[in-house]
């Protein structure tokens, strides 16, 4: 063997012996890391002392009637918080459980924004559960018991079942509402809905002041009926008070209204 290929051996060797170091030193390291890790009191502790990462902007976009600023009081104790150890998914259901809350979104923003957007429930109706006003949603959910400072400036019409044991489902019934309202193209303003035995109903509207009785079978088909009576009604009767739209293509109109 001569002088060269000796040496090529020797750097051959010195170099598997560094790769043999580094390796065995990135695993005692890792190990030393991993168990320190797992200890999350020492962990938090360490990232509490890094106040570079400590939350000091929380901006909230929010709809009515969530105020920015209660939102952010429900979110007290994330203010000041490392931002790597603020959860998102615990903040947006912390936050959901609040009355009016519908969807949340939370973005980090490094080092330390926060921003949380917040979609609001759309009120519905109103509707009397064990002697109060309650709004409910379009799938006929309680929101918030009803206040006036909340209803001021709504239009919602109140929804009422005078049986109690009834098919109806609320949640259609407001689709039907809304599909009302709709096809009705600004004819009328509905007041109050209420559910009967099952499928009659009676609409009183607030403009016209007409009450109206309709099958929940053939409301829809029955509805042209009712807007050519408030376009054209029958000058012999005066005013129209009430209108029958139970039975299908025929309509029976009142100047008197029901009690």
């Amino acid at each position: 063997m001569n002088q060269s290929s000796a040496e090529t051996i020797r750097v051959g060797s010195g170099i598997r012996g560094i790769h043999l170091v580094l390796t065995v030193g990135a695993l005692i390291c890792g190990g030393l890391f991993w168990s320190w890790a797992s200890d999350q009191t020492r962990v938090k502790k360490f990232l509490s002392g890094l106040e570079f990462l400590n939350i000091k902007t929380i901006e909230i976009d929010s709809e009515w009637p969530l105020d920015a600023n209660q939102v952010k009081s429900w979110m007290a104790p994330s203010q000041n918080e490392n931002i790597l150890l603020v959860d998102s998914k615990q903040i947006a259901r912390s936050l959901q459980s609040h009355p009016w809350v519908d969807t949340v979104t939370v973005k980090k923003s490094y080092p330390n924004r926060l921003y949380v957007s917040l979609s609001a429930k759309k009120p519905h109706a109103l509707i009397v559960q064990k002697g109060q006003p309650w709004f409910i949603d379009p799938k006929g959910q309680l929101i918030e018991r009803a206040t006036p400072a909340f209803l001021k400036g709504l239009e919602l019409p109140f929804l009422s079942v005078e049986t109690s044991s009834t098919k109806w489902n609320v949640g259609e019934v407001l689709s039907e509402y809304d599909k009302m309202k709709k096809l009705s193209q600004g004819k009328f303003s509905v007041s109050q809905i209420v559910l009967g035995k099952y499928p009659y109903f009676k609409t009183y509207f607030s403009q016209p002041k007409i009450e109206v009785w309709w099958s929940y079978e053939n409301w829809e088909t029955q509805l042209k009926n009712l807007v050519a009576l408030i376009d054209n009604p029958p000058s012999q009767l005066g005013q129209l008070r009430r209108i029958n739209l139970v039975f299908p293509k025929k309509a029976i109109v009142s100047s008197a209204i029901s009690h």
